[in-house]
């Protein structure tokens, strides 16, 4: 039976929508049309930009036809990129390879290409932003932050940094290096004790999503089947005179920064800009985070830090200014999960900056019922394969997203 002829590219691009395919066989199959008709159609949408082919998977050859309306594209950013029209995206958020090595894959030893942030700032409106999460590393955010100056974006902003309680140091113990390359055996004088997280209440209580309370409790599992972990003393004398050293200087990972940068502006002003895009300003108001009561907003208004001439240090202010705002803090360069600066004081320390509080406000009254669990530091498989099959070690939640 012969294929049902298409007679316009745009019922072509409707049928495009249905989804991923391979080759152009299953094109002409799936979508019922001819060969012929189909290379003509895909070949229009690809020159006017507004079908996209991008390589999913090297070994099946399958790729993602997608057209440019609110969609997904697959692919190398340095080369997806050129297939996106100059000034068309309105803002970037992105979670580039670090340079650590930490994995020891290639793709993780090295910062991002300059020709894949020249296409990022290429693609950007003009005073659009950028966000690029990144390593607090200094040589590292140094090597970055000039890349991105490099390539034409606008440094000259405050980065954003969060703090949470998860991170584990990557450390290595002097004293037990030293008793290795010895050959000398350390006396062990004891056992650590293992507590179990197993239960929901415990895991609660840890602020620990499950995915990190089962790899913790792995960990646990293991130490207790050893009986806990050796307590040991130094063998050797250069051993005892560095006991308590570690190498170098890696403390244990507790905050993440965003680089934050902008495309320059097109026209004199930040004024002129956002009147003629919409951009070159920051809709800071839906970043404030909520006031974590009603006393709490009215005792943010009485505590205006004052000198010893009973001056406020930031100039006068009068009634008006001095109200609390009940849209919430005005959003610092700080963001706060897990309750991770709770100093013990009624209120906590971390409500100055609560993220948690920030998207739980944010939900709709039927989330907010599990909103434990959505205190996530590492986002669900499920959430991370939403739109494809995704690998990718370091995947930042919704939550930071948003």
């Amino acid at each position: 039976m012969p294929a049902k002829r298409i007679s316009k590219v745009n019922d072509f691009l409707a049928l495009l929508r249905k989804g991923t395919f391979s080759t152009t066989g299953s094109i002409v199959r799936t979508l019922k049309c001819n060969r012929g008709t189909a290379l003509k159609y895909f070949k229009e949408l690809k020159a006017k930009k507004q079908v996209l082919d991008t390589r999913i998977s090297n070994t099946v050859n399958l790729w993602q036809l997608t057209h440019f309306g609110n969609q997904i594209l697959y692919g190398d950013c340095a080369e997806t990129l050129k297939g996106v029209e100059s000034e068309s995206v309105d803002l970037i958020v992105t979670d580039p390879p670090y340079g650590y090595s930490f994995m020891n894959i290639a793709w993780d030893r090295a910062l991002p290409s300059l020709e894949a942030l020249k296409e990022c700032c290429r693609v950007l409106k003009s005073g659009s932003l950028a966000f690029f999460t990144f390593s607090p590393r200094q040589d590292l955010m140094t090597r970055m932050i000039t890349l991105l100056q490099d390539v034409g974006f606008k440094t000259g902003f405050t980065s954003i940094y969060l703090t949470y309680l998860t991170g584990f140091a990557k450390i290595s113990d002097t004293s037990k290096l030293l008793n290795k390359r010895a050959g000398a055996e350390r006396e062990v004088i004891g056992k650590s004790k293992a507590q179990s997280c197993h239960t929901n209440n415990q895991r609660k209580e840890s602020k620990l999503d499950c995915r990190d309370a089962d790899i913790l409790q792995a960990r646990l599992d293991r130490i207790k089947e050893n009986g806990g972990i050796d307590i040991t003393l130094p063998a050797t004398e250069e051993a005892k005179k560095f006991d308590g050293a570690y190498n170098g200087f890696n403390l244990k990972p507790a905050t993440e920064c965003v680089l934050v940068c902008m495309k320059p502006l097109s026209k004199k002003s930040y004024l002129d800009q956002a009147l003629d895009n919409g951009h070159g300003i920051s809709w800071l108001n839906d970043c404030k985070i909520s006031w974590a009561s009603d006393d709490d907003m009215w005792q943010a208004r009485d505590g205006v830090v004052m000198n010893t001439e009973g001056r406020t240090c930031y100039g006068s202010y009068n009634t008006y200014d001095k109200a609390p705002d009940n849209g919430g803090r005005f959003p610092a360069n700080l963001l706060c999960c897990d309750d991770a600066l709770n100093d013990g004081d009624s209120g906590s320390f971390s409500r100055y900056f609560d993220l948690d509080a920030w998207f739980k406000s944010k939900l709709p009254e039927q989330a907010q019922k599990t909103f434990p669990y959505l205190i996530v530091p590492k986002p669900s498989k499920n959430e991370k394969n939403r739109h494809g099959v995704n690998n990718h070690p370091t995947v930042k939640p919704l939550k930071l997203m948003s």
